[in-house]
């Protein structure tokens, strides 16, 4: 496989096409958001950026994590954070366990405001309750399996449960996974591609 964006070569490579498709459907998802953020008056990245806080617990809400979550410069996260704040959109407050730092969380004006952001996947959901339940399940197998190897790179964050330390494999009474966390067992439709109670593991070697 030389360039998976090589027309010819994605005529007979499955590999090539997979990763030409992916691109695909990552241009669609980055043409809702703009559209989007168009229509409100906020650039794509401050979107992502209250999407984020509103649904990732305090730890994860900060101007480090947030900058390797979306592979974009600290500096750039902290001018869309200091608009968002100036907009009366985020409110920060101290880190306790850092006073050199602080966490930032939705203001009573950023919850309202994240009703507005209810018809970003549209694209995607009104499509995907069209299938069969059947190929809905066959799309989820290949996504974990792509993400299982990816994340290994490290390259984004990745807070699923096959990088977790509660994690556990191989469970010997019918589901083939285990949460011992939850102490329950977890069949595939049961992974989580972004965990509140993640705890990462070291993944070297599997």
């Amino acid at each position: 496989m030389n360039d998976a964006f090589d027309l010819e070569e994605q005529s007979g490579d499955k590999i090539s096409k997979i990763i030409a498709g992916v691109e695909r459907l990552s241009t669609l998802f980055r043409a809702a958001l703009l559209k989007q953020s168009k229509k409100l008056g906020y650039s794509p990245l401050q979107i992502q950026i209250v999407l984020f806080i509103a649904y990732h617990s305090k730890e994860y809400c900060n101007t480090t994590y947030i900058s390797d979550e979306f592979a974009v410069s600290k500096p750039t996260v902290s001018d869309s954070i200091r608009v968002l704040i100036e907009k009366r959109i985020l409110i920060k407050t101290i880190d306790h366990k850092d006073a050199r730092s602080f966490l930032l969380e939705l203001s009573p004006i950023g919850k309202k405001f994240l009703d507005s952001l209810s018809d970003l996947s549209a694209n995607f959901g009104g499509k995907m309750v069209e299938l069969k339940e059947s190929e809905i399940e066959t799309i989820w197998n290949g996504i974990l399996l792509l993400m299982l190897k990816l994340q290994i790179t490290k390259s984004i964050p990745v807070r699923m449960c096959f990088s977790c330390n509660f994690f556990g494999q191989n469970y010997s009474k019918g589901n083939p996974h285990y949460c011992h966390l939850m102490e329950q067992p977890l069949d595939l439709a049961s992974i989580r591609i972004d965990c509140p109670e993640y705890y990462e593991s070291n993944l070297a070697g599997d």
